[in-house]
């Protein structure tokens, strides 16, 4: 189509919508009717009372932060496991690993003497 058919096609459009018949009262008031229970309904749920969020407790998030419950109960687990490896068996370990840690504490072994830890050159 050419610009002047377009404006020809506008000009007919506008020419039909002044001879339209106008909207009747009754209609205006079935939507003014709607509209106002529209309005009433929306009133009524922006007034409904809201409950107080949800506090949870520390556990909760700690849980959130390590990545739900896989994250938690792994972390658990690897603490008990050196927990247990920590207090129960560190000389057994010690040999588990074929001496490996005598090595590299210097012969002290897994958990040295608690006596060590003061005792001069000439204490003993």
């Amino acid at each position: 189509m050419k610009p002047e058919q377009y404006d020809d096609a506008i000009d007919q459009l506008l020419h039909n919508a002044r001879d339209a018949t106008p909207v009747t009262t009754m209609l205006a008031a079935r939507v003014l009717a709607d509209a106002a229970r529209v309005q009433a309904d929306a009133a009524a749920h922006a007034q409904a009372p809201t409950r107080a969020p949800r506090r949870f407790g520390w556990w909760s998030e700690m849980r959130v932060a390590l990545g739900g419950w896989p994250g938690l109960s792994g972390v658990t687990l690897a603490a008990f496991a050196g927990l247990a490896l920590g207090i129960v068996a560190p000389d057994l370990v010690d040999g588990l690993s074929g001496g490996q840690i005598g090595i590299w504490t210097g012969d002290l072994g897994s958990l040295p003497e608690i006596g060590l830890l003061w005792e001069e050159a000439s204490d003993v």
